[in-house]
């Protein structure tokens, strides 16, 4: 689960998607293709959006 604290819209009216968007990408990256450096924003107590504005919470994730 990841949450950046920005408000109803998020960062989508910012020029592509803003930061949902950027971590859009690499989800579907990582989901769609396997791309490993995507999976590294999601996955390990260093992932790439820990200790980051996100609020972000892992479960079973390799």
């Amino acid at each position: 689960m990841g949450n950046l604290d920005v408000g109803h819209y998020g960062t989508f009216p910012e020029p592509n998607g803003g930061e949902f968007g950027r971590v859009g990408v690499h989800w579907l990256q990582w989901q769609l293709r396997g791309d490993p450096a995507s999976g590294a924003q999601f996955t390990g107590p260093d992932c790439g959006l820990c200790g980051t504005d996100w609020d972000v919470r892992q479960k079973n994730f390799g």
